[in-house]
């Protein structure tokens, strides 16, 4: 089933929802959409409903003219609201990577969550410096598409090229092809970005931090930046995994999330 939720700047945000039980919002990273989580889902839809957002300016989700990483704070603040007025008890919210430090910001501005997920979110300034992005949206203006997704999922994402050469077989290579344009602003508006830690030290949500053995220095620099900032946050490492686990590992991922909002 498809929903929407509208953000205050009036962009309406586009959510699959499936599954039964309180509701889990998915916040999707760089380079993705909702349908990055569709092997995930599946192992949540018992227990939860689950509700995959389209980021804006991809998908079914709406977009505008300009763009900041507010207005995307404010995107999944809309959407677990949206998800509470649904008549859940409390709301789960889980990010990755981009996804992940847009939902550690919109956790510090609602009401209702019953815990935060959170697995690589970059603190700022590590994803990839100001020449590399210039390169990738001149790839796209080339209309080098796969080059860039290449590069990107490399340099950023950690994968190896088997891994890469893998994901050109699945379905999900064309979708990463068709939302390549959207990486640039927000590579460029995480460079701008820096971890407010004396903001995260307010936050009073049980939170779990996610980080692959396998992942990039930056992921796991990143990861023990927020989980030093965060009260009581608890982190787990998924050994043999890298930045890409809920499409490598979809159980293990899924088991710790229960496991863990189960127990607050």
């Amino acid at each position: 089933m498809l929903r929407h939720a509208t953000a205050p700047d009036g962009v309406r945000i586009a959510c699959e929802v499936s599954g039964a039980g309180p509701a889990l919002v998915l916040v999707h990273g760089a380079g993705a959409g909702r349908w990055g989580f569709d092997l995930l889902r599946p192992h949540l839809d018992e227990r939860f409903t689950v509700i995959a957002l389209d980021r804006r300016g991809r998908g079914d989700s709406e977009d505008a003219p300009g763009y900041a990483l507010e207005q995307e704070l404010e995107d999944v603040a809309a959407v677990v609201r949206d998800a509470a007025g649904m008549g859940s008890t409390g709301v789960v919210l889980v990010g990755h990577s981009y996804g992940g430090l847009l939902a550690a910001g919109a956790a510090q501005t609602v009401d209702g969550l019953s815990c935060l997920v959170l697995y690589e979110p970059p603190m700022g300034g590590v994803l990839a410096e100001p020449a590399a992005t210039e390169r990738w949206e001149r790839l796209i203006q080339r209309g080098e598409r796969e080059r860039m997704v290449t590069e990107f999922l490399g340099d950023v994402g950690g994968y190896s090229h088997d891994e890469i050469d893998a994901l050109r077989e699945t379905p999900l290579w064309e979708k990463r092809l068709a939302v390549a344009s959207t990486v640039a602003r927000e590579l460029r508006a995480e460079n701008a970005f820096r971890l407010d830690t004396a903001r995260l030290a307010d936050l009073r949500v049980p939170t779990l931090m996610m980080v692959g053995s396998e992942s990039p220095a930056w992921a796991r620099r990143s990861t023990e930046a927020y989980a030093t900032a965060i009260p009581g946050a608890t982190v787990r490492t998924l050994e043999g995994e890298g930045h890409g686990a809920a499409l490598s590992a979809p159980q293990l991922v899924a088991s710790e999330i229960v496991r863990f909002c189960s127990a607050q």
